[in-house]
């Protein structure tokens, strides 16, 4: 029987392969660090090609497009947005949190994430100039929702979805071995307030790391649920 292939297993076979690729799954396990770090892409400089950007309900599709700015002279210079970055570098664009875009910042993802023969956009700047994505442009999307609850004009853009089940290796390896299981358990939790963020538990040690006893770094990071943790943790080491 072949081994059971992981989410990441996954990530790792179509990430550099695939031009649009969706991580989807609980915050916390790794899909960012996958986003920019697998086989990502480099300039000629020999620098990671990757551009990135948080979407929220109040990013705008300037962000993406691009503005006026003064400048060092002291005049108004067009700065291209990030999405319009990784398009003139052939770049990897990497959008964390789509599912929180604007209507505004969504509309324009359209205009990107539309097929490469056909991209085009034309800037608001003075020249009205039309860009069109370089060779090697790709975008990885990153949300903590199901795709489902994306516009279906947005979800069809993204052919490649993996649900991310498990905390990314490298994020574990940190932690004591003992403790993968509950990090897991309570990371990947579909129940919200059950559920303790990788962010949680990495400071969690920081504390300990600092002089704190784990009985006060358990109380000031987990509050009421402090002793039912680590009750469980020292169960199971003692088994």
């Amino acid at each position: 029987m072949s081994k059971k292939q992981t989410c990441w297993d996954l990530v790792s076979y179509v990430v550099g392969k695939s031009d649009r690729v969706l991580l989807y799954g609980p915050p916390g396990t790794g899909k960012t660090y996958s986003a920019v770090k697998q086989n990502a892409p480099l300039n000629i400089n020999g620098d990671a090609n990757v551009f990135q950007l948080v979407m929220t309900e109040e990013s705008t599709s300037a962000d993406l497009q691009g503005f006026y700015q003064i400048g060092e002279n002291q005049q108004f210079e067009w700065s291209d947005g990030i999405a319009v970055q990784a398009w003139r570098n052939g770049g990897r664009l990497v959008i964390n949190e789509i599912d929180h875009a604007s209507p505004d910042a969504m509309t324009f993802l359209h205009a990107i994430l539309d097929d490469k023969d056909i991209a085009g956009i034309t800037l608001n700047n003075k020249e009205k100039e039309t860009v069109r994505p370089s060779e090697g442009f790709t975008v990885i999307a990153t949300s903590n929702a199901d795709p489902e609850s994306l516009p279906q004009a947005l979800k069809d853009r993204f052919p490649v979805a993996i649900h991310i089940d498990e905390i990314h290796p490298k994020a574990l390896e940190k932690f004591p071995k003992a403790w993968h299981q509950a990090i897991s358990d309570t990371s990947l939790s579909t129940d919200e307030g059950e559920r303790i963020s990788i962010r949680k538990w990495d400071e969690f040690f920081k504390l300990q790391e600092q002089g704190l006893d784990i009985d006060t770094a358990g109380l000031v990071v987990f509050g009421d649920r402090a002793e039912e943790l680590l009750d469980a943790i020292k169960l199971s080491e003692a088994e």
